[in-house]
């Protein structure tokens, strides 16, 4: 016994829960994230239930029509539980179509106020709402894809180019829009792809926008193809495209045909052509600011220390 020694109990040190706990920060979901927004946003078959509650009426139906041949009281049951029924299914189908109605309206209004934003270059604003517009199923394809081509738009604007290439992949793979709008995403993949310098996918996509365009082209079309002209070097196609196309440009364009001039600018610039060159950028800058025609083609930095840009008009006193 005493060469028997006991074992000391001793507490137990006490865990903290809350030092086990992470202390870096959740990081928020990242602005406009491509991949997260098109799933979010899919439109989703919804139950009609008008259907469902008809089917339950017509069994009921039938199965009192084979009672009612035993007993004359369940058919005069049946008579006033159909016409109840009658009544429930009709309720249900106007308050289900005015609440649809509701909804549809609801979301187009947002969808209509981006579009206002963008127009009137509220670019943050309108980014903040359709991040929020597309995490919820939108209500129907046609403004599903109508919000796409602006979520393209918002990122070719923060110069995402290769996150507006994705969505305008998605889009054009996936049919959302009839032929018209299809024809005008590819125009703005291929700029978005020369932007990023994919220039031989931009050249395939240039090649098969003109096979699915009119003959004679559209001026959409032309002002990629001289964008491609002048980054890809060769100015006197630029020049080309631009004379042939010019009336074309001035009618379908309205102020964007700001985009060509200076594009031409830049083309005459780089064969030494000076006085073209700074009557072009004159004309450029008379119907755009210069520092935002430079945001969507760097290439015409070149020009901003050689041509004066046009004088902003006075403010009327």
């Amino acid at each position: 016994m005493g060469g028997l020694t006991l074992p000391i109990w001793r507490k137990p040190p006490r865990i903290s829960v809350v030092s086990q706990l992470p202390t870096d920060p959740i990081s928020p979901p990242p602005f406009l994230d491509v991949n997260t927004l098109i799933e979010s946003s899919r439109p989703v078959r919804r139950i009609n239930w008008f259907w469902i509650i008809l089917g339950a009426f017509a069994l009921l139906t039938l199965v009192g029509n084979i009672g009612a041949t035993k007993d004359p009281q369940i058919s005069q049951a049946l008579q006033v539980l159909t016409g109840v029924m009658m009544v429930g299914i009709a309720a249900v189908g106007i308050a289900g179509s005015i609440m649809t109605v509701r909804k549809l309206r609801a979301q187009q209004q947002i969808v209509d106020a981006i579009d206002e934003m963008m127009q009137l270059r509220r670019w943050e604003p309108a980014g903040m709402l359709l991040d929020r517009f597309l995490t919820a199923p939108v209500r129907s394809v046609r403004m599903w894809a109508t919000s796409l081509v602006q979520l393209a738009g918002l990122l070719c604007r923060h110069h995402r180019f290769e996150d507006a290439i994705a969505v305008q992949d998605f889009i054009i793979e996936n049919e959302l829009l009839d032929d018209h709008g299809d024809y005008v995403v590819r125009i703005g993949r291929a700029m978005a792809m020369l932007r990023e310098d994919h220039l031989v996918d931009a050249d395939r996509a240039i090649s098969d926008i003109r096979k699915r365009g009119p003959a004679e082209g559209t001026a959409g079309l032309a002002l990629v193809e001289i964008y491609r002209d002048v980054k890809t070097g060769h100015p006197d196609e630029a020049i080309e495209i631009f004379s042939k196309h010019l009336p074309q440009i001035r009618l379908q364009l309205g102020h964007r045909v700001a985009d060509a001039h200076a594009l031409v600018a830049r083309a005459y610039d780089m064969l030494g052509r000076e006085p073209e060159a700074r009557a072009a950028y004159e004309r450029a800058t008379l119907l755009a600011p210069a520092i935002e025609l430079q945001r969507r083609y760097p290439e015409l930095l070149k020009l901003a220390d050689k041509y004066p840009a046009a004088p902003a008009p006075k403010e009327v006193t």
